[in-house]
């Protein structure tokens, strides 16, 4: 007996690239050049990935002030740093910063590097190996050819004397040192794939639903109407007006078709369309007919779509879905959501923090005698914030229903927790 295990495809190759000194990311070598486009189309994706962000870079820095501290001389802030690495890192799992330094071997300045346009320099091409590659078009977008004079090769990030030294050396002295590359990267050796890689296909479903959605209402989605009209000659304008007479022998569509083209679309709904005829026999006729209504074709795919990628980027559904909540909710389900993702998003915010940590013990400066890099993270009191806001608009509602004032005071008491002698007075006004 034989057994058959089938094959499962590695989401992503990674192959030497000769031609540039790298390693590829991927066959095309444009994997995240991909997945953000993926997820820039993908409306819940969009905002998982913003959830994500918002939780690993919490508050920001515990110690009063650190944030505002500048760490270059474009005036970049600690805050601002910390939260494009907090970014990265909540799609790629990893992020980039760029480490210059004096001749004291003190980092000078950081900065931040898009992770997207960073690879990996080829190990078995002796110029390139140890170092990183950053360009800002390896998806091709803005130049057909990527250009090598542009790409910009960094040093592997280690802050040793000796090792600094022999780079300027190499690098033909400090005016053309370039600096050093800090690449965290969890895969270490390898390219990391995106948080959600599991479901990145659900990011191209949603957006398929989407743009279907779209032709529906800008094409079409309601029912249709067919013209009925006797057959006609070539029209004088046929071949004057739209083809100039070079080719009178092609059936271009007549003025009257070309009106009724106007009056598609949901921008067209309820005009008045004229048309004048000379003979009975030759009234158009419209006749309507049904097709398919698509407007909840994919409802229930969107709706499985929409939970996958929840789980692929690992959020609690109450904060994604928190305007879907009851009313009436104590707000409970949504702070044990925050207490959760808070814990989930720990182990991201104390690997920043551990970073920033062991950059700045080498900064020029000290901007932090303290030495406390630890990240605030979200408090669960937003939870509370959001559902007085939407109770507030649910006991409006309630006061102003139909409800006897007896019931009113039993919601008010029994479902939002108001004491007797409130509830009585928010109903009955004394």
């Amino acid at each position: 007996m034989k057994t058959y295990l089938p094959q499962i495809e590695r989401r992503i190759t990674i192959r030497p690239n000769q031609t540039y000194g790298i390693l590829n990311y991927d066959q095309d070598n444009a994997y995240p050049q991909r997945m953000l486009e993926l997820i820039a189309a993908s409306p819940t994706a969009k905002d998982c990935w913003n959830k994500r962000a918002r939780f690993i870079a919490g508050r920001g820095f515990e110690a009063p002030g650190l944030g505002k501290k500048t760490i270059s001389d474009q005036g970049l802030t600690l805050h601002k740093l910390l939260k494009a690495v907090a970014t990265d890192k909540a799609l790629f799992t990893g992020f980039g910063i760029h480490v210059n330094y004096n001749a004291n071997f003190k980092i000078s300045a950081l900065s931040y590097v898009k992770f997207e346009d960073i690879r990996m320099g080829d190990t078995d091409c002796a110029d390139t190996a140890g170092k990183y590659a950053v360009y800002n078009d390896w998806g091709r977008k803005t130049w057909k050819n990527i250009m090598r004079s542009k790409i910009t090769f960094l040093d592997h990030y280690n802050p040793d004397p000796e090792v600094i030294i022999e780079q300027v050396v190499a690098a033909g002295g400090w005016d053309k040192y370039k600096g050093q590359l800090l690449y965290f990267n969890p895969q270490v050796d390898d390219y990391p794939l995106i948080e959600a890689d599991s479901v990145w296909e659900d990011f191209e479903t949603e957006a398929g639903i989407k743009t279907f959605n779209n032709r529906e209402v800008t094409t079409g989605f309601l029912p249709s109407t067919m013209l009925f009209m006797p057959s006609r000659r070539e029209e004088a304008d046929n071949t004057d007006a739209v083809t100039g007479g070079q080719y009178p022998a092609v059936n271009v569509p007549s003025q009257l078709e070309r009106d009724l083209g106007v009056f598609q679309g949901a921008k067209s709904a309820q005009k008045i369309i004229v048309i004048e005829y000379d003979e009975e026999q030759s009234k158009p006729e419209f006749q309507p007919y049904s097709i398919q209504n698509n407007d909840k074709l994919f409802e229930s795919t969107e709706k499985s779509v929409e939970a996958r990628i929840i789980k692929g980027f690992s959020i609690p559904r109450e904060l994604v879905n928190s305007e879907k909540a009851s009313g009436l909710s104590n707000g409970g389900e949504k702070k044990q959501a925050i207490k959760e993702f808070n814990d989930q998003t720990f182990p991201d915010r104390m690997e920043i923090s551990e970073v920033f940590a062991e950059l700045m013990e080498n900064f020029y400066l000290e901007i932090n005698p303290e030495r406390n890099w630890n990240i605030a993270e979200i408090p669960a009191e937003v939870a509370d914030n959001n559902i007085g806001m939407n109770a507030g608009g649910n006991i409006n509602q309630l006061l102003l229903s139909t409800l006897t004032p007896e019931n009113k005071v039993a919601v008010l008491i029994h479902a939002y927790g108001f004491k007797a002698a409130e509830a009585r007075a928010m109903v009955l006004g004394s």
